[in-house]
């Protein structure tokens, strides 16, 4: 049972992070199922980020969805430049191109939404945020990625409010999912 968890959890990691080590092998296949499984996953919970942000009113201001677009559109590229330098057949790297086009379309969508937001932040949008940093925290303790999406809505939190709940709430979940980011790096590079 301990094995088949450890299994399930092994194989979560590696389809929400890069999997560069495994553009070792040789079948093309499997590896643009690999960077597009990673890249899914990113824009899964991307999705999921643009909708909070949406509806608690923080793409009122331009320069936030900007900024979000910004930081979103990073694994794309760095999944181009994975494609282009470790892939040889012709199949692979369109197959691959398509599904980056499509993250890169999902991470410019916060551009978008803000052409019809219309809800400006309220007092209580900074809570909602850290609140959602805590579920999203919690899930990392299954899926640790996730935990980069729960410091990206911590520091939103923080610089959104000066309550000083929401910032102690903020301050923890960020000490809380760098240390966790920081453990599991750890013990990844012990094992390598």
């Amino acid at each position: 049972m301990t094995r088949s968890i450890t299994a399930y959890k092994s194989l979560l990691m590696s389809a929400l992070i890069a999997p560069l080590p495994a553009f070792a092998m040789a079948s093309d296949t499997t590896n643009v199922l690999l960077l597009a499984i990673t890249l899914a996953g990113f824009s899964l919970f991307n999705l999921a980020l643009n909708a909070l942000f949406y509806f608690t009113g923080k793409y009122h201001s331009r320069n936030f969805a900007k900024m979000h677009a910004l930081i979103a559109i990073i694994p794309a590229v760095i999944a181009l430049f994975v494609v282009l330098i470790y892939f040889d057949t012709a199949g692979a790297i369109s197959m691959n191109i398509g599904v980056i086009i499509v993250s890169v379309a999902l991470s410019l969508l916060p551009l978008q939404l803000t052409l019809s937001a219309q809800k400006a932040p309220t007092k209580h949008t900074a809570l909602i945020i850290a609140l959602a940093a805590v579920v999203l925290l919690l899930t990392a303790y299954y899926i640790t990625p996730i935990a980069i999406f729960a410091i990206a809505c911590g520091h939103v939190a923080l610089t959104s409010q000066a309550d000083i709940k929401v910032k102690f709430i903020s301050l923890s979940i960020l000490a809380a999912a760098y240390g966790y980011l920081g453990y599991w790096a750890y013990q990844i590079i012990q094992f390598s």
